[in-house]
């Protein structure tokens, strides 16, 4: 009997990494790992060891689990000078402020993330599950169009150092583009190391020791007490029973489940005929939810899912931000700049509560359906809670295959502004400029509607991986 498993990364080289570790004997949670291992390694702007993000875990047999390894706010902030800067990063059709330095950063979770993940579920030792990465990583990666991308939207954080600038250039000392092959052997080191020391190496002894003193003498605010102190969580999803599909997503104190499920809820409520307005007046009502309460999100983001041939299922979406600007000696990545985000800091920059795990609107999500399980989550900052509405309603409720629900153009709806990718016929446009005061229309497909990673078990299996992001899915059947 045919067995089979599927994977939905954002990147090649973490699919093949992750069916590699399936084919090896794996499961869904070593594969995971593996590709999150990669995405160090292919998408150093949006993954990283100095980052953070969650996984939704749902064994087979077992109960669902957030794994929350999200940044941990330093004890500190009040220093009398603290290196922090805005710089602007450019998507095209719009500009978004962010803010870097030393004091940008916050405390890092994927590490201990990585470790946690791997006691509960792993099979394999971590370092078999780490070679590929270290490998590539000293091989070259082959740097795509979408690597390429983010390098020119962030290019003004990597302006920001010498050791940015030469980590993410080519040899000639330009900035990297779509073809080059580009090497990383510190951060191949680190992960070798990494991987064979025990699990708190990383905040105790040589990587938290050269961030501390190097944030103490360059003004910034993390000390050695706000890495060893730092802990994942473990909590129970959000579940929501919605069209006789349930919804299992991120729980709160994290934001983005609650506002995905309810933009769903509302849609179902409308009586609107118009699919389109139906839609939006969905988000419009999650935007007015937002600013009633504090509601965050993560720019630089990738999403992973994974379910095994034993229908063992992994939902991971993890960020770095845009990174600050320092990175790590030695290591080859670049610490987070989650202090520096807008969206995650609305009540002002540095008045957050000390020694908090801060909050996000990354959703890692599955749906189940009479024997269907769907693994899907995205990055896209405040996009996350619209893309993955739009997806899953198109899904639950129009009874759209994942392929084209995720290829359908979006609508992004945010203090008054109705973003509306291309791919929309101009009757629907026409009407929409009748209806919305503020309209920005896009011109092609764009990484700033986010890119969602999906998987499917069940009467079908897929796995599509999010053209908008040079997402790559898999399907592979055994025996």
């Amino acid at each position: 009997m045919k067995k089979t498993y599927t994977i939905a990364t954002g990147n090649f080289e973490s699919t093949k990494v992750a069916a590699e570790i399936l084919d090896n004997g794996g499961n869904a949670y070593d594969a995971i790992l593996a590709a999150l291992f990669m995405s160090f390694v292919c998408e150093p702007l949006l993954s990283s060891p100095g980052g953070g993000g969650y996984l939704l875990a749902h064994p087979n047999n077992g109960n669902a689990h957030i794994f929350d390894f999200f940044a941990q706010t330093p004890h500190i902030k009040d220093i009398e000078v603290k290196d922090f800067y805005p710089i602007h990063g450019d998507f095209g059709a719009t500009q978004q402020e962010f803010h870097i330095g030393m004091a940008s950063s916050a405390i890092p979770g994927v590490p201990a993330g990585i470790f946690a993940i791997h006691d509960h579920y792993g099979t394999i030792p971590l370092m078999e599950i780490a070679s590929a990465a270290i490998n590539k990583a000293k091989s070259g990666v082959l740097v795509d169009d979408h690597y390429a991308e983010v390098v020119k939207i962030l290019t003004p954080i990597l302006q920001s150092s010498d050791t940015a600038t030469k980590m993410f250039s080519n040899d000639n000392r330009d900035f990297l583009i779509s073809g080059d092959i580009k090497t990383n052997l510190k951060l191949a080191d680190f992960l070798d190391t990494f991987a064979s020391h025990k699990k708190d190496w990383f905040y105790r002894e040589m990587p938290a020791q050269n961030i501390v003193a190097d944030m103490t003498q360059f003004n910034g605010l993390l000390r050695q007490n706000d890495f060893e102190n730092y802990q994942v969580i473990l909590r129970d999803p959000l579940l929501a029973n919605i069209n006789n599909w349930q919804v299992l997503t991120n729980a709160q104190p994290t934001t983005g489940g609650f506002l995905i499920t309810e933009q769903l809820k509302h849609a179902f409520k409308n009586n609107t005929k118009d699919l389109n307005n139906k839609l939006i007046e969905a988000m419009i009502h999650a935007d007015n939810l937002k600013k009633q309460q504090d509601f965050h999100s993560s720019k630089g983001t990738t999403h992973m899912s994974v379910i095994d041939t034993e229908g063992n299922v992994a939902s991971m979406t993890v960020s770095n931000g845009e990174g600050c600007g320092y990175v790590v000696p030695d290591c080859g990545f670049m610490l987070n700049n989650f202090l520096g985000e807008e969206d995650i800091n609305t009540n002002g920059f540095f008045n957050f509560q000390e020694n908090t795990r801060m909050i996000s609107m990354m959703s890692p999500t599955i749906l189940e359906n009479n024997g269907n399980r769907i693994a899907l989550g995205t990055g896209g900052s405040n996009r996350i809670k619209t893309a993955l509405f739009q997806v899953i309603w198109q899904i639950i409720a129009e009874n759209k295959t994942m392929d084209q629900a995720i290829n359908h153009p979006r609508f992004h709806f945010e203090n008054g502004m109705l973003d509306i990718e291309k791919g929309f016929d101009d009757q629907s446009i026409d009407l929409l400029k009748q209806q919305y005061e503020k309209i920005n229309l896009w011109q092609h497909r764009s990484l700033y509607f986010g890119g969602i990673n999906a998987v499917q078990h069940g009467s079908t299996n897929l796995a599509i991986g999010d053209s908008r992001r040079n997402g790559v899915g898999l399907v592979k059947n055994i025996g």
